[in-house]
């Protein structure tokens, strides 16, 4: 899988953005009606920070996890746009945002020669693979 530096970036935002409005949603008045919503941003989170740790490390289990950070961004971003706050719309266009970079995740070809695998990681791109696995 070819490491590309936005999908990544996509990835980490999402997942700091939605747990940042998860404590924001925390801290109103109306907290029983933001449940869903604060649940849905943690998860949101959790899964987007996974699969960024999956594809810097260019593990094979990478587009395993995106199909269902897919499923949780959508359903975060469901979430978000029923609510009329324009913080709430932001992070509904993050979440859209994270979903085309794990639909990116998805059609990248899956390559199985161990020598281009390896090098196609972040660790090798940034020449610090001996220092990390010696």
């Amino acid at each position: 899988m070819i490491w590309k530096k936005n999908i990544y970036d996509t990835l980490v935002t999402c997942a700091s953005t939605c747990d940042e409005y998860a404590t924001e949603c925390s801290r109103q008045q109306d907290i029983e009606e933001l449940y869903r919503c604060i649940f849905l941003s943690l998860d949101c989170a959790d899964l987007c920070r996974q699969v960024a740790v999956l594809y810097v490390r260019g593990s094979e289990n990478t587009r395993l996890l995106a199909r269902t950070c897919i499923e949780v961004c959508e359903k975060c971003a469901e979430e978000c746009e029923q609510m009329s706050a324009e913080r709430a719309c932001q992070i509904a266009s993050t979440c859209r945002q994270c979903i085309r970079a794990c639909m990116a995740i998805l059609e990248m070809g899956i390559h199985h020669d161990e020598e281009t695998e390896t090098s196609r990681s972040l660790f090798v791109a940034l020449g610090r693979q001996e220092m990390l696995y010696n």
